[in-house]
């Protein structure tokens, strides 16, 4: 090897090797000191960015886990107020059987009716429980929403969920024994809108084997038509439209298409004016069709009840039913209703109730007529004979077209009961603040499965739902609707701010029924947030349990090994200081030239 002093090499080379054993040195004395074996991207790419997502993860999760507490807390603050009107609600159903023995004086009912406002006040104000500074049992339900179509859809919808559906099904049930379950050949119905210039309110379809009779599938379709302007305050489904009505009524009407459709084999072959008469008489029609009713005469009524279209066999189809009912019910321990019952009870088991019209009449007549053809007649020789409409309806029907009753089978006319009103003869127990939408796409009332409409979900802009964000991602949401707690939506209090009354011993009693259906719906607003509780403990449990093994996870990738670490880190630091060393010696090797030149 030559002796030269312009370029040390040995010492170059060594210098080399000592800046790296440096670098090696400085990182191992970084994994060693942080404990993480990646300390930025440039130790490991991608390594470095699963790790940085994941610990996104980590965070949102223990966020998670906080927003679920923080939920858990507020439906406990609500659950509290509605316990105490429930038991508030107990307490005004003992002093409405109190009020309704005659033990108490009118005096002593009127101490107990202070009570009951007081009682009612204190509802309202548990009401007004707030979680940091937001109500939870007085939801702000717009009173003036705007009547855009979409926003009468999502009502109707509410109504049908809420109210309509059951208490229509419950109506025809108690008129004519008829409901969904093992007996029907289809236990689901589509709800569909559309917007048909026609005349036509709402009606049912029914898909049916045209050889058996039997049907296979229902669909209710509401007309927007006639809906549109709907009034979205009104229980009843005030229509705003000329000749409307109310939209409860004609759900109850069209389900009792659906029921009949999917309990009586050849339904669709029955006689229109016995489809079209018995809904009708499920809600009475004396009120709404007055006029229609008004103009049958004995020279024209036959012509109505077979004709095809119009009013003509609704009316007459609903007088000749009334008046089979008024003629059978002595063969029926003088129950109108059970005259009709036998009359339907009888279609419904038949192989073809076409061809069983017959035997129907002469059951729900104990066999005074064998025949339909037979009613019809001595219908008419009895239209005949009253002189007129008036004297006809009646004498012969027990059809009153001046009194509030709308003639109901079940009402007082015809079934001897209450009055049945065109707001009362559906009778909705709660006011539309307290309305739910549909959960899911489906929903099961009553052993009939319902497939809605797909509609635009109500935001929270109208205070209707809270949401507690559970989920790492947009909308993972456990989503519960603010319930409305008031008095006046348990029904306890009337609009006009007048509090459920007990001042007389049939006030007492008819208060009785009210006081059940807010139990009810207290009770239903109190497990709902007792279950929603249940599942977001579960909920916490899941994201804990998440969180743990995401940061498992993590910890795997980022993670070092001490004991090699410190392994290594000895290994540079050893290195380093050989490096240093030879560096030396390296440097020392150009000095021995000098002596070559003393």
């Amino acid at each position: 090897m030559a002796m030269v002093v312009k370029n040390n090499m040995s010492a170059v080379n060594t210098l080399n090797v000592l800046d790296k054993n440096s670098n090696a040195l400085a990182k191992s004395l970084a994994k060693v000191s942080s404990g993480m074996k990646i300390n930025g991207a440039a130790d490991d790419a991608s390594g470095f960015a699963i790790s940085e997502r994941m610990r996104v993860q980590m965070r949102s999760l223990e966020q998670d886990v906080q927003n679920a507490q923080n939920g858990i807390s507020m439906l406990k603050t609500a659950e509290g107020a509605v316990s105490s009107t429930v038991e508030i609600v107990k307490t005004l159903k003992e002093k409405a059987i109190n009020a309704a023995n005659d033990s108490n004086t009118d005096a002593d009912r009127a101490t107990i009716q202070k009570e009951v406002d007081q009682y009612a006040n204190q509802i309202d104000d548990n009401a007004l429980v707030t979680y940091n500074g937001r109500y939870l049992l007085n939801k702000p339900y717009t009173e003036g929403a705007s009547s855009d179509e979409q926003e009468v859809e999502k009502f109707i919808v509410k109504g049908l969920n809420s109210e309509w559906l059951k208490k229509s099904m419950d109506l025809i049930q108690s008129s004519y024994n008829l409901a969904f379950g093992t007996n029907a050949s289809v236990n689901e119905i589509e709800v569909k809108f559309e917007d048909e210039n026609t005349s036509t309110l709402a009606y049912v379809t029914n898909s049916y084997n045209t050889s058996t009779g039997v049907t296979s599938k229902l669909s209710l379709t509401i007309n927007m038509n006639y809906n549109k302007n709907m009034s979205l305050t009104d229980e009843n489904g005030l229509t705003n439209h000329a000749g409307a009505g109310y939209l409860d009524r004609t759900i109850a009407h069209e389900m009792t298409h659906a029921l009949m459709a999917a309990n009586i084999k050849h339904f669709n072959a029955l006689p229109l004016y016995v489809k079209e008469g018995a809904a009708e008489l499920v809600h009475g029609i004396d009120d709404e069709r007055k006029y229609a009713i008004s103009q049958i005469n004995a020279s024209n009524f036959q012509t109505k009840l077979d004709s095809g279209s119009g009013e003509d066999p609704y009316a007459a189809g609903y007088v000749l039913l009334r008046y089979m009912a008024k003629q059978g019910a002595s063969a029926h321990g003088g129950s109108a209703l059970a005259s009709i019952q036998a009359f339907m009870s009888t279609l419904d088991s038949a192989a073809n109730a076409s061809t069983a019209l017959d035997a129907a009449v002469s059951a729900a007549t104990g066999g005074t007529y064998a025949t339909m053809s037979a009613l019809r007649n001595q219908a008419q020789a009895d239209f005949n004979n009253a002189g007129n409409v008036t004297n006809f309806l009646s004498t012969y029907c027990d059809i009153d077209l001046t009194n509030a009753d709308t003639g109901s089978i079940t009402g007082l006319d015809a079934g001897g009961s209450t009055a049945k009103t065109a707001e009362s003869v559906v009778p909705e127990s709660t006011q539309p603040s307290v309305w739910t939408s549909p959960s899911g796409k489906t929903t099961i009332i009553d052993n009939l499965k319902i497939t809605w409409p797909d509609l635009e979900e109500e935001g929270e802009a109208k205070g209707e739902f809270l949401n507690f964000q559970i989920g790492t991602k947009a909308n993972q949401v456990i989503r519960t609707h603010l319930f409305d707690m008031r008095s006046t939506a348990l029904g306890l209090r009337a609009n006009d701010g007048t509090v459920l009354q007990m001042t007389t011993r049939e006030k007492a009693s008819a208060a009785m029924a009210m006081l059940d259906e807010a139990l009810d719906f207290a009770l239903d607003v109190q497990t709902t947030l007792g279950a929603l509780q249940s599942r977001l403990e579960y909920t916490v449990n899941n994201l804990v349990l998440s969180e743990e093994n995401v940061q498992s996870s993590e910890s795997t990738i980022r993670d070092a090994d001490m004991a090699k670490e410190m392994t290594e880190y000895t290994k540079n630091n050893v290195l380093m200081q050989s490096a240093q060393s030879m560096l030396a010696q390296a440097n020392q090797s150009s000095s021995s030239v000098l002596s070559l030149l003393q």
